[in-house]
C-alpha cells in the first residue's frame, strides 16, 4: 500500500463513518496524525506509525484511508472548515466601510495567533503545497474566503470598482497566506515587521476600495 503525500490513491476518505465507533476512530487517526506531523514533520510520518499511536492495527487505518495523502487531504478540509468558520465570524458584523476596512487587517491578525499556537499546521500547509490535487484544493478555498469576503462588503465599493475590487481580495487572500508561512520561518523581530508591511499594504487597498481613496496615514 502506498505511503506517501505524493503517491497514488484518493486524497479523501475511502469511506465515510455512519456509526459513532467509527468516525471516534477517524478522529483519533486525525489527532495522532496532526500531532505527529508537529513533533516530526510530515515526511517522517509513516502510517505504521499513525496506527501504533493511535491505538489499533494498521488495517483500521487503512480502511478509512487509501493512503497518508489522504489523511492530510481530511486534515485540510477539516483546517478549512475551521477557517471558514471563522471568517463568517468576523465579517457577519460589518456594517460600515470602516468596519470593513478593520475586518481585513483583523482577519489576519486571527489567522496569524491561530498559526502560532499551532505550529504542526503550517506543516500541515507546507504538505498540502507539495501535492498538485491538494494545492489546486488550497487555491480553490481561498477563492471561496475571498468571496465570502466580497458578499460582505461589495455594497460599499462603488459598482464601477467591483470587478477589480473582486480580483484584488483574491490576491490578498492569498499573499496572507504565503506572508504567513514567511513570517512563522523567520526570528520573531523579522516576522513582526512583515507582518506590520503586510497590514500595512492590505490595509490601503482595502481604505481605497472601500472609501475611495488611499488613506493618508496607515
Amino acid at each position: 500500500m502506498p505511503d506517501s503525500t505524493g503517491g497514488q490513491g484518493s486524497n479523501s476518505l475511502r469511506r465515510v463513518p455512519k456509526q459513532e465507533r467509527s468516525r471516534d476512530r477517524i478522529d483519533e487517526i486525525l489527532k495522532v496524525s496532526m500531532e505527529l506531523i508537529g513533533r516530526k514533520g510530515i515526511d517522517a510520518v509513516t502510517m505504521k506509525e499513525i496506527a501504533a499511536l493511535s491505538g489499533g492495527p494498521i488495517a483500521s487505518v487503512y480502511q478509512y484511508f487509501p493512503n497518508k495523502s489522504a489523511i492530510i487531504g481530511t486534515l485540510y478540509e477539516r483546517y478549512a472548515d475551521e477557517v471558514r468558520s471563522f471568517v463568517f465570524d468576523h465579517i457577519k458584523g460589518i456594517e460600515s466601510a470602516s468596519d470593513a476596512v478593520d475586518a481585513t487587517t483583523g482577519l489576519f491578525d486571527l489567522y496569524y495567533n491561530q498559526m502560532r499556537e499551532r505550529p504542526s499546521t503550517q506543516d500541515l500547509l507546507n504538505a498540502i503545497q507539495a501535492d498538485k490535487r491538494l494545492s489546486d484544493r488550497d487555491i480553490n478555498e481561498t477563492r471561496v474566503q475571498a468571496e465570502m469576503f466580497y458578499d460582505a462588503t461589495f455594497q460599499f465599493v462603488d459598482e464601477a470598482r467591483r470587478q477589480d475590487y473582486r480580483e484584488t481580495l483574491l490576491v490578498m487572500f492569498h499573499m496572507a497566506g504565503s506572508t504567513l508561512r514567511l513570517a512563522l520561518m523567520v526570528p520573531q523581530a523579522e516576522a513582526e515587521q512583515l507582518v506590520k508591511q503586510f497590514k500595512s499594504i492590505t490595509r490601503a487597498q482595502a481604505t481605497y476600495y472601500l472609501k475611495g481613496s488611499f488613506p493618508t496615514e496607515l
